[in-house]
């Protein structure tokens, strides 16, 4: 891969090798998925997941796929922003039993567990996203929600080592129109039209013991969004950081950081960078953590949801507004 291409083509290349060593000709960025994805070989050390986060101004969902090869794991994290109520559900299946993850950024995926069941039904530019889970602030929750994939809207897909033998590709899908709704026991949770957005994090990769990193999305009407993140990618030198302007994607070479200056855990968060094409502020509503744990292996994972506020630089110089942009922030540190 090794550019910055925006050919719409299925995947060709291949991530690795038969054993399981990072293809160099697959390390760069493109703007489609254009590498498949297998992971042969390496067993306890490959990491897959797809995550999706679905925002709207009242409440927002996160849902989890993951496969750690010594652990299947689901989720599902609720926030209702208007009352301020929030809940997480999660399950683990040894193994990886009943988790279904593809090689490939848009293909269909799934989590059963009698208790949390989740799936993804993907069909060239529309998918299907439901759900279930049995207990969700004391209720029943069924998800199911319809996700455009436009063709003319361009994504972030990185492939960069993280050490000698470690490296993560992943696909950041954001500004995705989603519609549809939740039931939460008698109450529904719809989407906004025009203001209901869905983000997928594609990640496979073989991940070093010990790791950490950060993140920060947000997407708004007009085809604005913003993908920051660091720490997985400071070995290679590689950005994630991206803008995106009317759906078409604007990648930043640059580092933006992202400072917590109070240790109030809902303190606002700013994000610049030296060209002064991010200033934003990003003020949480809610903090969900999690800590899951497996004998030795253990993960922290804290997830700020609130809005984005303040001015992006467009390529030509234009000085564009962020006004109440919903979106988040992660942070986590892992022994996996």
């Amino acid at each position: 891969m090794n550019s910055f291409a925006s050919i719409a083509v299925p995947p060709v290349q291949a991530l690795c090798d038969s054993r399981g060593q990072l293809d160099p000709q697959a390390v760069g960025w493109s703007s489609r998925p254009l590498v498949n994805c297998a992971l042969p070989a390496r067993f306890g050390r490959r990491k897959r997941w797809n995550n999706w986060c679905i925002t709207t101004p009242q409440w927002m969902l996160v849902l989890t796929f993951a496969d750690l090869d010594y652990i299947g794991y689901g989720a599902v994290h609720f926030i209702d922003l208007q009352s301020n109520c929030f809940d997480s559900r999660a399950k683990m299946r040894l193994f990886g039993r009943g988790c279904h993850l593809p090689d490939n950024a848009n293909e269909s995926h799934g989590f059963e567990h009698a208790d949390l069941q989740l799936r993804a039904e993907d069909h060239d530019g529309l998918i299907r996203l439901t759900g279930m889970a049995a207990n969700i602030c004391g209720e029943p929750l069924q998800i199911a929600l319809d996700i455009q994939r436009p063709a003319h809207l361009e994504s972030i897909n990185l492939i960069c080592p993280m050490g000698k033998d470690t490296f993560h590709a992943c696909s950041r899908q954001l500004g995705l129109p989603v519609s549809g709704g939740l039931q939460l026991g008698q109450r529904t949770f719809a989407c906004p039209v025009g203001h209901s957005f869905a983000s997928l994090d594609f990640g496979r990769g073989v991940w070093p013991l010990n790791s950490g990193w950060t993140r920060a999305a947000f997407a708004a009407p007009g085809g604005i969004a913003g993908n920051f993140g660091a720490g997985w990618t400071d070995y290679s030198g590689l950005s994630e950081n991206a803008l995106w302007f009317g759906g078409e994607l604007c990648h930043l070479a640059e580092p933006v950081r992202l400072v917590q200056p109070s240790n109030d855990p809902l303190a606002p968060w700013h994000l610049t960078c030296p060209s002064q094409s991010v200033d934003l502020a990003f003020t949480p509503r809610q903090q969900l953590q999690s800590t899951p744990r497996l004998g030795p292996l253990h993960a922290d994972i804290r997830q700020w949801f609130g809005h984005f506020e303040g001015v992006l630089r467009s390529p030509d110089g234009e000085r564009v507004p962020v006004v109440n942009a919903s979106g988040w922030l992660g942070a986590t540190q892992a022994r996996w």
